[in-house]
């Protein structure tokens, strides 16, 4: 994998199943970043890696729209958001797998007017899912960690399929709000109602539905 802005996530799009394992962060996308792996360019190439950070350039309060390569219809759960910021300009080399950095910006659960699940509305939208950049966040650079929560095995503990990605991005504008509180992994445990879950229950149920990870953190955007 070249080193790109989106971490990149397993190549059979497999999941996570293990909220304890270092791979909840960003799928695989921690595994092979610059820092790990500069022994295999040469010193100028290196040097090149590591001076230019892959970022794309947001203003606060503007959306990033991320697009699927697939998802599967029936494959139902929520979609969540979260961000932390990196503690350099450059994020390619932040793991972000310690301490406790991230903080929720923004969650989609099931919808009791529709009666849809936001995965399957993603599936029916080319894929696609559009992410609001708080407009309250100092400037710099963070990872957005955007994740599709499958609940259609949740059943069991075991059963929930995260696909988390992460994205690098260099936020512009903003305010003077620094939030953080979540770990990833720790902010989520395998018997948390959110992800230890039966989907196939009525409309009603559905609708009590609380996604792991707790509330989108608060004056984000206010």
């Amino acid at each position: 994998q070249p080193l790109r802005a989106v971490r990149p996530t397993k190549p059979d799009s497999g999941f996570i199943s293990d909220v304890n394992s270092t791979d909840i962060t960003c799928s695989i996308g921690n595994a092979d970043l610059p820092d790990a792996r500069t022994s295999l360019y040469p010193p100028a190439i290196v040097l090149m890696r590591l001076q230019e950070p892959i970022l794309l350039t947001v203003a606060a309060s503007e959306t990033v729209t991320t697009m699927w390569n697939s998802w599967p219809m029936g494959h139902y759960g929520p979609i969540l958001n979260y961000m932390a910021k990196c503690p350099t300009d450059d994020c390619s080399v932040y793991k972000g797998d310690e301490g406790s950095p991230w903080f929720k910006i923004q969650q989609d659960t099931f919808d009791n007017e529709t009666g849809i699940w936001p995965s399957d509305v993603l599936a029916s939208s080319n894929y696609t899912y559009d992410v609001l950049i708080p407009k309250n966040i100092v400037a710099g650079s963070y990872i957005l960690r955007h994740e599709n929560l499958a609940l259609h095995g949740a059943g069991s503990v075991g059963g929930a399929q995260f696909y988390p990605v992460c994205v690098q991005l260099n936020v512009t504008g903003g305010g003077t709000m620094e939030p953080d509180g979540l770990s990833f992994p720790g902010a989520y445990t395998s018997d948390d109602p959110g992800i230890l879950y039966n989907v196939y229950v009525s409309d009603e149920e559905n609708t009590l539905y609380v996604p792991p990870g707790g509330e989108v953190y608060p004056g984000l955007n206010s």
